[in-house]
């Protein structure tokens, strides 16, 4: 087809895919994070390899491992949410696991565990959970009572008489408190 200006338009593109101006709207590079609005629910699974902005409801599993999550003030979220980092200003019921760190604004209101290397809590935040901050963002065993090992020959010479907390220590002696 050709416009009156002489110019062609192809009609190989369909009209659901054109914006209402008629324009075809530009595919996304790198313009900013993804974003799920505050009418859209999912219930399953969300992945991929970009930010994400949820301010709608998810129901499932949140995994941008190597990407940043926020979870809005609109956001609702029921589901373990991966992300590199990770912020919450609305509502999140399940665990949050952060590669680098996970941030709690004043607005957030979280029930389950975090697991970060770097963990920020705003005044006002409410938070219902275990943290834990390594640097791995897995979450770790409960800890266990400590069982006595068998005496090795460092053991051994450390439960001699005359001997100080810091020579048993060097022997390898573990002390417990």
């Amino acid at each position: 087809m050709f416009k009156k200006d002489g110019t062609e338009t192809s009609p190989a593109q369909p009209r659901s895919a054109q914006a209402p101006s008629g324009r075809t709207p530009a595919p996304r590079k790198g313009g900013g994070p993804a974003m799920i609005g505050p009418s859209i629910t999912i219930k399953g699974d969300v992945s991929g390899d970009e930010d994400l902005v949820i301010q709608g409801r998810i129901e499932g599993k949140v995994d941008l491992a190597q990407h940043n999550v926020t979870i809005g003030a609109d956001g609702r979220v029921k589901a373990d949410v991966y992300g590199r980092t990770v912020i919450v200003e609305g509502e999140v019921e399940g665990d949050l696991r952060g590669k680098e760190q996970i941030i709690l604004r004043e607005t957030a209101k979280v029930q389950g565990s975090i697991a970060a290397p770097r963990v920020s809590l705003e005044d006002g935040a409410v938070f219902r959970g275990g943290i834990e901050m390594d640097a791995s963002g897995k979450p770790h065993k409960p800890a266990e009572e400590t069982v006595a090992a068998p005496k090795s020959e460092a053991n051994v010479e450390a439960d001699r008489p005359g001997k100080s907390a810091s020579q048993s220590e060097r022997a390898g002696k573990t002390i417990s408190m």
